[in-house]
């Protein structure tokens, strides 16, 4: 969650504001997992809470930190700059453009069921069911020995 967190950001940052933007990309990650938990939303690697939720605060993070006497390129808040409504703008771009499209492919898939597996499967596991040692070394038990 912290390496998702400073990933837009370590071009233009000192590493001590890395060490607190990836400490509240932390703080973010659990506070969103939680929260995916308490909503019944199926996310079963924390995807949103990882890529969605700390990708947002890095990106956002970039218009409070950086100072631009340091010539790393950063103009942030805490050290007078304006950058962050250029990143609050960049982020509402990204929701606008990734948004529909994650509906247009999604609805479709989830209206002919084909998001998930039966539950059967999953409760057996894709582990045994596609990735069982019977089918992963299936040729090795019909090749001779040399």
């Amino acid at each position: 969650a912290g390496l998702v967190s400073i990933t837009a950001g370590c071009g233009f940052v000192k590493p001590w504001e890395s060490i607190i933007i990836g400490f509240i990309g932390g703080l973010t990650y659990q506070g969103v997992s939680m929260l995916m938990k308490m909503l019944k939303v199926d996310d079963v690697v924390d995807a949103f809470a990882v890529h969605g939720a700390c990708g947002f605060w890095g990106l956002t993070a970039l218009g409070f930190f950086g100072n631009p006497d340091e010539g790393l390129g950063g103009n942030g808040v805490f050290y007078g700059g304006n950058q962050i409504g250029t990143q609050l703008f960049a982020a509402f771009m990204i929701v606008i453009w990734v948004a529909p499209l994650s509906i247009a492919i999604m609805l479709p898939l989830r209206l002919v069921g084909a998001l998930r597996h039966s539950d059967d499967f999953q409760e057996a596991g894709a582990d045994v069911m596609e990735h069982s040692p019977p089918k992963a070394y299936a040729q090795k038990e019909n090749a001779t020995a040399a």
